[in-house]
C-alpha cells in the first residue's frame, strides 16, 4: 500500500485553523514581537495592533514593522506591490481569497530585502511583457514561502542567494516558475510540494532554473511545460549538486538538464515524460555526468529517454516505456532496468492535469526499485513518483483493462483480418471477440464468438449477403473486462467483396471507480466530430461543474471528476453532443456515488 499527495488541500475552516496554530507558534517563540493587522476596511492610523485598528494597506503596515513582527492580512483584494525591509512574517488568510494584485504596478509584486516568511496569499504579478517581472523576489536573503498562488509574471519566484524553502506553492500563467541564483556552493534552496504550470506561449521558459553554484533540492513537485518552445523542466547552469526526488516533470525539450551540474546529482523516484524535441542532445534527462545517480524513475512517452554525452551515469532500476529512443547509448542501461508498461491508473498527457500516475496492481514497478531504497512502510521501493521514502501508503487498484483501440482491417478472397493495438499491461489475459447480425448490439455471452491472446483475429467471409457486426473487449487475469472497442461492420457486396467499416457510436459509460473517493473517471465515446459538453450535478440537479465544453474529434475519451470538498452522496453526470448544423445528436445521464 503506497500513497503520496503532492499538495495537501484544506477546506477554508481547516486552513484557518492551521494558520491560527502557526500564528500561535510564531507568537510564542517571539513574545517580544508585535502582531499587526491589515483589512480592506482598515484605516491609515498606526500602530495597527488590533482588527479594530487595522491598516487599510499592507505596505503601510509593513513600513512601521520591526524585525520579528507578524502582519496578518484579512481576506480581500489589495492593489499593491510591496517592498519589505524588516525581517517579518507576512500571513494572508488563504491563497484563494487574500489577493495581492500587482497588475500594472512595479515589476516585482513582493520585493524581499530581509529574511521574510510569506504564507497564504494569491499573488498576481505585473504581467508577462518583460523578463524582469517577478511575483516574489529576494537577492540576498533566505525567505520562506508557503501555501501561496502566484500568476501573471515572467518569474514566479526569483530566489537570489537564498537557502530558504518554497513549500506548497501553485504557479500558473507564468513563463518561469522558480529562478535560483546562488553564487555560493553553501546556498541550499528547497522547492517542494508545489505545482508549476507554464504558459502555453512562445515566451515560456523553464520550470525551475538553478544558476551558478548552489545545492538545490527539488521534492514532490509537479512541473508541466506546454510541450512547445519550452526548454527545460529543471535547468542547471554550473550548479554543484542537485537532488530531484518524487517529481512529475513533463512537456519540455529537456525535462532535466543535468549537463550543467559539475559535482553530483540524485535523480530518484520521478516520472519523466512527454519530452518532445528532436534535437540530438536533448532528452528527458540530458547529459548526466559520471556522478549522476539515476534510480527508480519512470521514463515514458519521450522522443529520447536519456541522452548520454561524454560520461556514463550511474543509472539503474528505471522503467523505460513508449520512448522513440530509450537511451542514445545502450551501455547506460542498468542490469535491473525494466522495459514495460508501468501500468499507471490513468495514463494521459500530463499537461492536461487530468492524470493519475499511481501504479495499478500487477505493475512491474511495484517493489522493483533499488534494493537500498525503501518505501515508508519498510518494503523495497516502488519505481515512480510515489515510491521511496518520499511516498506514503495507498491501495493498488486492480482496474479493468483499457478498451482495444486503433482498429485496422484487410481481406482476401475468403477471409477478413481485423487487428488493433496490442495490450501492454502485465496482467493481460486475452481478448473476447463478439459477433452479431444486429447493429449496435450489446456484447454478452449470447454473442461471444471466440477468444484470442493475439491482437488480431481472422474470420471466414459468410457465403450469403449480409451485414456482420463485431466488438472486441480486453480481459485481464482477474477476469476484469474492458468496455468494448469500436464496432466493426462487415458488409458483403454484390461482387462478394466485403465492405469493412469501423464505427464508434455515441456513448456515455459508467464512471470508474464507483463508488469513489474523491476522484473518478467518466468515459465517453463520440461517433464523429461534434461539440461536446459533460457536466456534473448534485442530486437536486444543480450544476456543480462543466468538465468538457469543446469540439471533439471522433473517438474514446475520459474526463476526471474530483468531488473533494463535497458531501458524500449520489451525484449525476450528463453528456450533450451537438452535431453538424447545430443539431443535438446524443444526450445521456448517469449516477455516481461519492463515499468519503
Amino acid at each position: 500500500m503506497k500513497q503520496k499527495l503532492l499538495l495537501t488541500l484544506f477546506t477554508p475552516r481547516q486552513a484557518q485553523c492551521k494558520l491560527l496554530l502557526l500564528y500561535f507558534i510564531l507568537s510564542t517563540c517571539a513574545a517580544a514581537a508585535t502582531t499587526r493587522y491589515v483589512s480592506t476596511t482598515g484605516s491609515s492610523v498606526p500602530p495597527y495592533t488590533t482588527w479594530a485598528t487595522a491598516s487599510d494597506s499592507i505596505q503601510k503596515c509593513i513600513n512601521i514593522c520591526n524585525d520579528g513582527d507578524t502582519v496578518i492580512v484579512a481576506n480581500g483584494i489589495y492593489k499593491e506591490s510591496l517592498i519589505i525591509n524588516s525581517a517579518i512574517t507576512l500571513m494572508g488568510s488563504g491563497m484563494d481569497s487574500c489577493v495581492i494584485d500587482g497588475r500594472g504596478l512595479s515589476a516585482n509584486t513582493i520585493d524581499c530585502r530581509n529574511k521574510i516568511n510569506i504564507i497564504g496569499f494569491n499573488i498576481i504579478g505585473r504581467g508577462v511583457s518583460s523578463v524582469d517581472e517577478e511575483g516574489i523576489v529576494t537577492h540576498n536573503y533566505s525567505i520562506n514561502i508557503k501555501s501561496c498562488f502566484i500568476s501573471k509574471c515572467a518569474d514566479g519566484i526569483y530566489f537570489g542567494k537564498s537557502s530558504g524553502t518554497i513549500d506548497g506553492v501553485i504557479m500558473r500563467d507564468i513563463n518561469t516558475g522558480v529562478f535560483t541564483f546562488c553564487g555560493s556552493d553553501t546556498c541550499k534552496p528547497v522547492i517542494k510540494n508545489s505545482i508549476i504550470v507554464l504558459r502555453n506561449v512562445f515566451a515560456a521558459d523553464d520550470g525551475i532554473i538553478n544558476f551558478y553554484d548552489g545545492q538545490p533540492t527539488i521534492l514532490n513537485n509537479i512541473i508541466i511545460g506546454p510541450r512547445q518552445n519550452t526548454p527545460q523542466g529543471i535547468d542547471n547552469w554550473y550548479v554543484k549538486r542537485l537532488v530531484a526526488k518524487n517529481n512529475l516533470i513533463a512537456g519540455f525539450q529537456e525535462n532535466i538538464n543535468a549537463g550543467g551540474i559539475y559535482d553530483s546529482s540524485f535523480i530518484i523516484n520521478n516520472v519523466l515524460r512527454d519530452q518532445f524535441s528532436e534535437e540530438n542532445s536533448y532528452a528527458s534527462i540530458s547529459n548526466p555526468n559520471s556522478r549522476s545517480y539515476i534510480r527508480n524513475n519512470i521514463i515514458t512517452n519521450n522522443v529520447k529517454g536519456i541522452y548520454v554525452g561524454s560520461y556514463t551515469p550511474n543509472s539503474d532500476y528505471n522503467i523505460f516505456w513508449n520512448n522513440e529512443v530509450h537511451v542514445n547509448n545502450g551501455s547506460v542501461f542498468g542490469a535491473n532496468d525494466i522495459f514495460a508498461d508501468p501500468m499507471f491508473v490513468k495514463d494521459t498527457v500530463a499537461k492536461s492535469l487530468s492524470y493519475d500516475y499511481h501504479l495499478q496492481k500487477y505493475s512491474p514497478g511495484i517493489d522493483a526499485g533499488d534494493k537500498l531504497i525503501q518505501d515508508v512502510d519498510g518494503s523495497r521501493s516502488d519505481i515512480g513518483m510515489y515510491g521511496g521514502p518520499g511516498g506514503t501508503s495507498y491501495i493498488y487498484l486492480n482496474l479493468p483493462p483499457k478498451p482495444p483501440v486503433n482498429f485496422h482491417s484487410s481481406y482476401d478472397s475468403s477471409k477478413i483480418i481485423i487487428s488493433w493495438n496490442k495490450y501492454s499491461e502485465a496482467d493481460f489475459s486475452h481478448y473476447n471477440i463478439y459477433r452479431s447480425v444486429i447493429n449496435n448490439f450489446i456484447p454478452d455471452s449470447s454473442n461471444l464468438y471466440c477468444q484470442t491472446d493475439t491482437s488480431y483475429f481472422i474470420d471466414k467471409l459468410p457465403p450469403i449477403k449480409e451485414k456482420l457486426y463485431y466488438r472486441v473487449t480486453a480481459v485481464d487475469s482477474a477476469g476484469n473486462k474492458s468496455i468494448p472497442g469500436e464496432q466493426i461492420v462487415i458488409t458483403i457486396t454484390n461482387t462478394g467483396e466485403p465492405l469493412i467499416e469501423i464505427v464508434g457510436e455515441y456513448n456515455l459509460y459508467q464512471n470508474y471507480p464507483n463508488p469513489f473517493n474523491p476522484a473518478t473517471t467518466i468515459p465517453f465515446r463520440i461517433k464523429e466530430r461534434s461539440y461536446v459538453k459533460v457536466m456534473a450535478y448534485d442530486i437536486k440537479g444543480e450544476l456543480i461543474t462543466t468538465l468538457v465544453n469543446e469540439t471533439k474529434e471522433s473517438g474514446y475519451y475520459e474526463v476526471e471528476f474530483n468531488a473533494g470538498g463535497l458531501a458524500s452522496g449520489i451525484y449525476l453526470y450528463r453528456i450533450e453532443v451537438i452535431g453538424k448544423g447545430s443539431i443535438p445528436v446524443y444526450m445521456d445521464m448517469k449516477k455516481m456515488i461519492y463515499l468519503k
